[in-house]
């Protein structure tokens, strides 16, 4: 550029701020959508606020999440049951 040319009319520093805001949020969105399943916006929570995405199980999955826990559970409960017999036998 030479010097003492004018490039134009400068836009304010507010309505910069405002156009990149208006930008992020629509990028946001379209993030958002895309990363969702079948469209639900409310399938993906948002990371950019720092946290997590959710995940949700389905019924079947909790169940056998709850399964396998009684299972270990009653594992250490007849150990623990073995366990003591054996203290008393002796």
């Amino acid at each position: 550029m030479v010097k003492g040319q004018r490039q134009g009319p400068r836009k304010s520093t507010n309505s910069l701020v405002k156009e990149l805001d208006a930008a992020i949020a629509l990028l946001t969105r379209a993030r958002t959508l895309a990363a969702s399943n079948n469209g639900n916006p409310k399938a993906v929570s948002s990371t950019s606020q720092g946290g997590k995405a959710k995940r949700t199980l389905s019924t079947e999955a909790r169940e056998a999440i709850a399964a396998a826990q009684r299972k270990r559970w009653a594992k250490v409960r007849r150990q623990k049951k073995l366990a003591q017999r054996g203290m008393l036998g002796k």
